[in-house]
């Protein structure tokens, strides 16, 4: 009545993961891992309780009750939206005259147009701030840019846009979304390698 196979927790060469469809669990008898559907989620897709709770949800077409109490839901909503713009607008620079730069260094390592398409690749001019400029007009506020850590803020009360002239990479979770950003310099400048601070969209240790 159960089903075996490899374990996807640990290497082995025999069979010790079981799954019983009737009472819908799962169990290693060699790492010991197991457990029901959001448990397994939890651990495959490195997840908390909630996200797994969607991700299932989403993979069945059924709609999450969200508790909405501090607003919180809809702040996430906006920068997960704002990133996806950004995203976007990196990509629509790599492929005009401004992303140029970032193009021919993709050339010079030999990165075809199908893997920066494949990978949402795209290009952070060479401005101090296009984004900023950008996501205003599409009715973005500052705070959200800040909270999203796109836009730095000086002392003074300067604000500007954190990745510029670099290779953007999108970070996209296992639900689709766009949480954040990876980046690398295309010429001699420090830091080489730039990815965005955590927010409370994007954690590195869960994404």
């Amino acid at each position: 009545s159960n089903l075996f196979g490899l374990c996807p927790f640990h290497n082995e060469k025999t069979g010790s993961f079981s799954v019983s469809p009737d009472k819908q669990i799962s169990h290693c008898f060699g790492c010991k891992k197991g457990g029901g559907a959001v448990n397994f989620i939890m651990e495959i897709e490195n997840l908390s309780y909630p996200d797994a709770i969607r991700f299932l949800a989403q993979r069945a077409g059924m709609t999450v009750p969200e508790d909405d109490r501090d607003g919180m839901d809809k702040l996430r909503a906006r920068l997960i939206a704002l990133n996806k713009d950004a995203a976007r607008y990196y990509y629509q620079v790599l492929q005009s005259e401004e992303g140029k730069a970032v193009q021919e260094y993709l050339d010079r390592r030999r990165i075809s147009k199908k893997v920066a398409v494949n990978f949402g690749m795209g290009a952070s001019p060479d401005s101090w701030d296009s984004l900023l400029t950008t996501m205003l007009k599409k009715g973005y506020s500052k705070s959200e840019l800040l909270e999203a850590k796109l836009i730095v803020q000086t002392k003074q009360g300067r604000l500007y846009d954190m990745f510029r002239n670099r290779l953007m990479l999108p970070v996209i979770n296992v639900r689709g979304d766009v949480v954040g950003f990876g980046s690398r310099v295309i010429d001699n400048s420090e830091p080489k390698y730039m990815n965005t601070p955590e927010t409370s969209v994007y954690s590195k240790r869960h994404n």
